[in-house]
């Protein structure tokens, strides 16, 4: 992994924190958890968090390629990845 797309993370790390630090005091008494979602656009593949953050908040992330698809002479359409999407999503 490039050291951008460890900085990429690095920076996504530190702004899940802020929502779940950000949650009232209310809000943790009714048992209510914070729902935190963030989309990435990356040159390749890359990981999000996998896991539980605090107990009884797990994180986990999905990987969607971008394609950039076309339609050859003899109607055969050819796709290629361009880059990829990557969803973070902690509840």
């Amino acid at each position: 992994m490039s050291s951008s797309n460890m900085r990429a993370m690095a920076v996504a790390a530190a702004a899940l924190a802020v929502p779940l630090l950000a949650a009232s005091e209310t809000e943790a008494r009714r048992g209510v958890k914070p729902y935190y979602s963030e989309t990435y656009e990356t040159k390749g593949p890359v990981r999000g968090y996998e896991g539980f953050l605090f107990p009884d908040y797990y994180c986990s992330y999905k990987r969607y390629p971008n394609r950039d698809c076309s339609v050859d002479a003899r109607g055969r359409e050819r796709c290629r990845v361009t880059g990829w999407r990557l969803e973070q999503t902690c509840q």
